[in-house]
């Protein structure tokens, strides 16, 4: 439909950083022949291919055993940091770790309230200046700002089962955790991915660049 719509007009890609359109053309305005196709792939698809009861592939004692495990506020359950285990915690050690590196004030410093409703404001005033200096348009300025109210930031750790116990945090009971803090759909996130998309081919040009582990090890 959007092909036959815009069919006099060439191709172009819209530029980065911009919402994504849910936009449909109006019915009235598609040709009559492509109605036609649509109308005859519709009745095909039903005709062939019609939605079946489906059958779950867990017996309702697996379900009820998930669902246990899921609601026990007794446990935290974490992928492993490393390989694709699943590590089953008790709630209190998990907490106990997550306290022993949020108070190492080397790295976190602890705050009264977020920080994030003075950190709008800037975001929204950069994005600002980017569109009154013509560098972005006025869907990019959108995009930036996000539509959304921002969701705070938060703080997790991926269990680092693979250190020898002897060296966990709590020798042989409490792994130390890889921490990471979510930054999805932050007040920066968009921001920072605009960030991103300049600085990166700028990063991979230094000569002492590595792309990954392979290209470490490379030839």
């Amino acid at each position: 439909m959007i092909a036959a719509y815009f069919e006099s007009k060439g191709d172009t890609d819209p530029p980065p950083f911009t919402p994504k359109s849910d936009w449909t053309p109006p019915w009235t305005n598609v040709p009559v022949n492509i109605k036609k196709i649509i109308q005859r792939d519709l009745e095909h698809f039903d005709s062939k291919f019609k939605i079946k009861s489906i059958k779950p592939n867990l017996t309702k004692a697996e379900v009820e055993a998930l669902r246990s495990l899921q609601n026990n506020p007794l446990i935290v359950i974490k992928p492993a940091d490393k390989g694709s285990a699943v590590v089953i915690m008790d709630r209190d050690q998990y907490v106990l770790e997550g306290h022993r590196q949020l108070s190492d004030k080397n790295y976190y410093i602890q705050l009264d309230k977020p920080i994030y409703v003075e950190t709008i404001p800037m975001v929204k005033q950069i994005a600002q200046t980017l569109y009154d200096k013509k560098f972005i348009n006025s869907k990019q300025k959108t995009y930036l700002i996000g539509s959304e109210e921002p969701r705070p930031r938060r703080f997790y750790m991926l269990p680092k089962i693979h250190k020898e116990p002897e060296k966990w945090s709590k020798p042989h009971e409490t792994p130390p955790g890889r921490p990471i803090v979510s930054d999805c759909n932050s007040e920066t996130y968009y921001t920072a991915e605009y960030l991103d998309f300049y600085l990166n081919p700028l990063s991979i040009k230094h000569p002492s660049y590595l792309k990954d582990t392979y290209d470490f090890l490379g030839p």
